[in-house]
């Protein structure tokens, strides 16, 4: 099997990750969305660039997480935020959104945060999405202890 690389997202992989998404898409597996998935992207690298990650493998960006530090929030403490995580359909099941979602809480712990949270709904049915209770296994997938 080829090595996996995990590394942060850049404006160049924006391509290949708005790919990833659309293809996603046409497989059923994601909503759709009437945003400019591309403007996302740059925002969210412009923003927090450390919380933005990309699995590579063979040179190709085979998929993606994006998170970020939402500072204040009602009824929120300062805490890391999976926005997004979506892996090309071709090679799911390999546990690559598992390698990135670790990336990202590794990222989150050196930013000492000591919680993360996302939008997901666990019964959603979206494949990727089943590995956020992994990350915190015994959690509900809003507010989860972020553990060494």
């Amino acid at each position: 099997m080829t090595e996996i690389t995990v590394r942060s997202m850049k404006e160049k992989d924006i391509k290949q990750a708005a790919d990833i998404h659309r293809r996603v898409l046409r497989e059923g597996l994601g909503q759709s969305t009437k945003y400019e998935i591309e403007t996302l992207f740059k925002t969210f690298i412009k923003k927090s660039p450390k919380t933005c990650i990309v699995a590579e493998k063979d040179g190709i960006v085979v998929g993606f997480i994006i998170g970020f530090i939402k500072e204040w929030g009602f009824g929120v403490e300062r805490s890391g935020w999976i926005e997004m995580i979506e892996v090309d359909p071709k090679i799911m099941g390999e546990g690559i959104g598992k390698m990135l979602g670790e990336a990202l809480i590794q990222q989150f712990k050196h930013e000492n945060q000591k919680k993360f949270s996302s939008d997901y709904t666990a019964n959603a049915g979206d494949p990727v999405f089943s590995i956020i209770p992994t990350l915190s296994p015994g959690r509900d997938h809003l507010h989860n202890p972020i553990t060494n």
